[in-house]
């Protein structure tokens, strides 16, 4: 016990310098402070759920002692809660024959949209904490748009812009900026999530099965919730952003499961890395990639090219879904 309390106080303080880091303003900032739900989802996976929460409560008051109470929220909405969650529902599993060694564990498409839903909270928490309507929300964002750009423009020395001009960007970016830091919390959790799994696993500390990841599929209701996402997304007002958060997290998801189809059909090709390899150097260089994996995950959902196309290997077990 005393052991396990150790190391979430351990990993407590990591969570938290990482995250603090942001403060900082270098050049690994940004990087470090998307790394730091890895140490709780560590504490988590390779440990157990005690050492995770304590992790959190530790995480949360470093960011209090160092920054005031009001950064607390953030952090425990933001990353320690979300880490929490993804950690202990991965090391989630029940009874059942059609497993490895008689249990199935929580699958890799539901974590998938657990993440995607705990983003889109996180995000929703920090609108209404901005601004109470969508006027304040905003002006404040187009007025910090218009600093920055401006800050910008002096530094590089360009031709500067009516203000007109910038405030219409702003709005603009006031529109699709919940909906990106969505995607990119999401992103960032799973990423932590997989290198988290993947050191328990190096270190022989993970008690569950390495999934098949090109396996995972997204429950068939995704589809709905994500038709009622983009539906109430148009209404405007702050249910139109927190919708556009919600649906850009299941587009992600989508995208996810698209990149997934590529990898099963292309087992055994003998371009295999050449064709992961350019997918994924393009969908990082470019956006119209992610949204064509989007599509092949819709219609995969649909058709189930991996059935159709696969490489005629056995199917994986019930917890690789």
């Amino acid at each position: 016990m005393v052991y396990l309390l150790l190391t979430g106080v351990a990993a407590g303080l990591a969570s938290a310098l990482l995250a603090a880091g942001a403060a900082a303003g270098s050049a690994l900032a940004v990087p470090l402070f998307y790394l730091s739900p890895l140490p709780v989802m560590i504490a988590g996976i390779a440990f157990s759920p005690l050492s995770a929460l304590v992790a959190v409560l530790v995480g949360g008051a470093g960011i209090g002692l160092a920054f005031g109470g009001s950064l607390v929220l953030t952090y425990a909405v933001s990353i320690g809660g979300p880490a929490f969650a993804l950690s202990y529902a991965a090391m989630l599993a029940r009874p059942d024959p059609a497993g490895r060694d008689g249990l199935v564990w929580f699958p890799v498409g539901g974590l998938v949209l657990l993440s995607a839903a705990v983003s889109t909270l996180a995000v929703i928490i920090a609108l209404f904490a901005v601004a109470g309507d969508y006027e304040s929300y905003r002006r404040t964002v187009v007025a910090m748009f218009v600093v920055m750009y401006e800050a910008f423009v002096s530094g590089q020395m360009l031709p500067d812009k009516p203000q007109a001009d910038v405030k219409v960007l702003g709005a603009a970016f006031a529109h699709m900026l919940p909906a990106m830091v969505a995607v990119a919390a999401m992103v960032s959790q799973l990423v932590c999530l997989y290198l988290a799994a993947r050191a328990a696993l190096i270190s022989g500390r993970l008690r569950r099965p390495w999934p098949t990841l090109s396996a995972f599929r997204l429950p068939p209701v995704t589809s709905l919730v994500l038709a009622v996402a983009i539906a109430l997304s148009m209404a405007g007002a702050m249910l139109g952003l927190s919708a556009s958060a919600a649906a850009a997290t299941l587009v992600c998801a989508y995208a996810l499961a698209g990149f997934a189809v590529v990898h099963a059909v292309t087992i055994g090709h003998s371009a295999r890395f050449l064709i992961l390899a350019g997918l994924w150097l393009t969908a990082a260089a470019l956006s119209w990639p992610i949204l064509a994996m989007a599509l092949l995950g819709f219609a995969d959902a649909m058709f189930d090219f991996r059935s159709r196309m696969g490489s005629g290997q056995s199917p994986p077990a019930a917890n690789d879904r």
